[in-house]
């Protein structure tokens, strides 16, 4: 969609606010619009045009071979950047100037120019919440894979502690659990056993979602010894 079909879509939108008070376009403006926008189509077909007197002047073999795919696409891939890397050069430059005039030019810069500056501002506002809220954001992902961190090591702890009170409950017979004439007791060391079991594979999976999650995350695990250790830990021991 071109520049005059966005502003002509914008007419007859109601807004609130200081925009309610921003002059409409100028017949000179919206010409200028089209000018550079049919500027821009031309230099479309300009470019096509001599990729086709390319194409007509070359010899092609009868049958086409990878090579010849890929170097059109390489090809294809350059002129579209150059293109493109042109095209935001002249915007870049068309755009810049009339903002720098509205920002330093004071009372020397034209209505027109004046006009821009309070939507520079409001940019300006606008950019600044993004940044907060993207610091925000980062630093509650980083809270998160904290608390994560810290909810791994203690589930760790937890196994480790079942698995020495079990071993000791082991140890308190010398003969065996089958050698155990109390019922009672038998009972209590097969439902510590089913609990160990459960909290292991809790904790594996907690782990591995865990891990999952601070791989994922964009954080730089590597540096931080707790997160490195969730991630590289290998749990075949527990």
């Amino acid at each position: 969609m071109s520049r005059q079909e966005n502003v002509e879509n914008m007419e007859g939108i109601e807004m609130t606010g200081p925009a309610n008070d921003i002059p409409p376009l100028s017949d000179q403006e919206k010409r200028i619009l089209e000018v550079y926008d049919k500027l821009e189509e031309l230099q479309v077909e300009i470019a096509l045009l001599k990729a086709q007197g390319v194409i007509s002047s070359r010899d092609f073999p009868e049958e086409v071979t990878d090579e010849d795919i890929r170097k059109a696409e390489k090809d294809l891939l350059e002129s579209k950047a150059n293109c493109s890397l042109r095209s935001k050069i002249i915007e870049n430059v068309v755009i810049a100037n009339p903002m720098l005039k509205a920002v330093h030019a004071g009372n020397n810069a034209s209505i027109i120019e004046q006009d821009l500056l309070p939507l520079i501002e409001k940019r300006d506002i606008f950019s600044e919440k993004l940044a907060q809220m993207s610091n925000k954001l980062q630093s509650s992902r980083e809270e998160l894979m904290k608390e994560s961190s810290e909810n791994t090591i203690t589930g760790r702890k937890n196994i480790e502690l079942a698995t020495q009170m079990l071993a000791l409950a082991k140890e308190t017979s010398s003969q065996g659990k089958e050698d155990i004439q109390d019922s009672e007791v038998r009972a209590q060391l097969d439902e510590l056993e089913k609990e160990m079991k459960k909290s292991k594979q809790r904790w594996r999976i907690m782990k591995n979602t865990t891990s999952a999650v601070i791989v994922g995350s964009g954080i730089d695990w590597a540096r931080d010894p707790k997160l490195l250790e969730i991630v590289l830990d290998d749990d075949e021991d527990q």
